[in-house]
């Protein structure tokens, strides 16, 4: 019989997270697994508890959005146990590249067929990334979003369109797997492990979770135009087609500054780092989805 216990935040989405593990666990109970759910109690809890339960369960699943997703799989590098997903979040962009179904039982009945993807857990600074993770527009909006009422899709593209012509684009140093890839001014600076955002919007139409490479977006300064091509071209897959967009690939990446620190985005969740920025590939875990990565 698979062990598997689901992680979840009670409160998250007014409690959908939590309805969330009670339907999935009893999906995989009806698939002969012996299934257990264990709440988060704060920031960082799920981190403890993926770390603790590796020892004890098959399977760790994330009941939440890309933010629960990442706590849960950083406390399973260096442990044999396997990733699932529960995608509750607003985004939902890892569970996305994976094909996991955005409906609970759906997803659940995923998790019960077991298809096992090798999954690269990059970090920033140190920190683990599984999505995106990055600085500039996209930076200055989470941190932005994050403070707002609510979230949704609807409330992220009110803070693009009020922050959108005062924000300042800015200079960065760029360096690939130890060679001088020269200064570079941009809007917009993104790593991606996974091809998306969140909500079909996909920043690194090339990336693969378990290649052991990074892919770099990198948006110049726009204009009113140039911005409203970007937008269509994210839900399009075809940013990267845009003649004025820079692609990059690598699995050593430093971006430096002149600037001390700066506020980042790491899988959707706002954060802050110190230059220069050390983004690297080494260590992979496994996850169950449905994509061939």
């Amino acid at each position: 019989m698979n062990k598997a216990v689901l992680i979840a935040n009670p409160v998250s989405g007014n409690g959908k997270a939590k309805k969330a593990a009670e339907v999935s666990a009893s999906i995989l109970k009806e698939k002969q697994f012996e299934v257990s759910i264990e709440y988060t109690e704060y920031a960082g809890h799920a981190t403890l508890l993926s770390k603790k339960f590796s020892n004890e369960f098959d399977i760790i699943i994330a009941v939440g959005g890309d933010g629960t997703v990442n706590e849960v799989a950083t406390g399973l590098v260096d442990s044999q146990s396997i990733l699932g997903i529960i995608p509750t979040g607003s985004g939902n962009g890892l569970a996305r590249h994976l094909k996991i179904p955005m409906n609970t039982v759906k997803a659940a009945e995923c998790i019960a067929q077991k298809k096992l993807i090798p999954l690269d857990a990059p970090t920033i600074n140190g920190k683990y990334f599984f999505c995106t993770a990055g600085v500039g527009f996209d930076a200055h909006i989470s941190h932005v979003f994050a403070k707002m009422d609510g979230r949704g899709l609807k409330n992220y593209i009110k803070a693009i369109l009020k922050e959108y012509g005062s924000y300042i684009s800015a200079h960065y140093q760029l360096h690939l797997d130890g060679k001088d890839a020269g200064k570079k001014q941009a809007f917009v600076m993104t790593v991606g492990n996974a091809a998306q955002y969140g909500n079909e919007a996909f920043i690194a139409p090339s990336a693969k979770v378990g290649d052991q490479q990074l892919e770099i977006t990198m948006l110049p300064a726009p204009n009113l135009l140039r911005g409203l091509s970007w937008g269509i071209r994210l839900f399009l897959k075809s940013i990267d087609k845009d003649a004025s967009v820079s692609t990059f690939s690598g699995k050593n990446i430093i971006i430096n500054s002149t600037e001390k620190s700066v506020n980042g985005h790491r899988d959707g969740e706002p954060d802050t780092w110190e230059y220069p920025l050390v983004f690297n590939v080494k260590e992979q875990i496994k996850v169950i989805g449905n994509s061939d990565n």
